[in-house]
């Protein structure tokens, strides 16, 4: 008797989908509500969402890196308020992007990439205790995720392809 393991889509590794599943959908929604949060003002039942409450906080955002951090010694003003006026959107759209599992390493390597920005933002504040314990464990997670994207079948990659084998064979 041999142990065969298999790595044909016949014979699919269900755990290690799972933990794609999983992962993909923890950074996801991570990502996601992150940006959500962009749009976010007040808590619990009087929290309001609108595009004023964003450009306040992304001007905040923006203000704090201009005035706290080594970045204008080397980036322009224009720059820094470029990527904080366009970082809820970013974080949504890749969030969304990673959910849905389409072209799903390049959508886990773009949100590594964001979770990497938000971790230099936050590394260039004088205070950084959020760099190791936020943003650490979003990349490691991630990690996780794309080193088992290429069992991730519960992905809409994973259908199409599953779909186009199927249709080839």
């Amino acid at each position: 008797m041999s142990d065969k393991s298999c790595s044909t889509p016949c014979c699919p590794r269900l755990d290690l989908a799972f933990a794609n599943l999983i992962t993909r959908l923890w950074v996801g929604m991570r990502l996601f509500m992150a940006g959500v949060d962009k749009f976010r003002s007040g808590d619990g039942a009087a929290a309001t969402f609108n595009a004023g409450n964003y450009e306040t906080k992304t001007g905040v955002i923006a203000k704090l890196m201009t005035d706290n951090s080594f970045l204008p010694t080397f980036l322009p003003p224009s720059v820094i308020d470029a990527y904080a006026h366009g970082i809820g959107y970013a974080l949504l759209f890749v969030g969304v992007w990673v959910v849905l599992g389409l072209f799903s390493e390049l959508s886990l390597l773009a949100a590594g990439l964001t979770f990497l920005s938000l971790g230099f933002g936050l590394a260039a504040l004088p205070d950084d205790t959020e760099l190791g314990v936020n943003i650490g464990i979003g990349i490691i997670i991630t990690y996780l995720a794309l080193t088992t994207a290429k069992h991730g079948f519960l992905s809409l990659d994973g259908i199409l392809c599953g779909k186009k084998k199927s249709a080839d064979a």
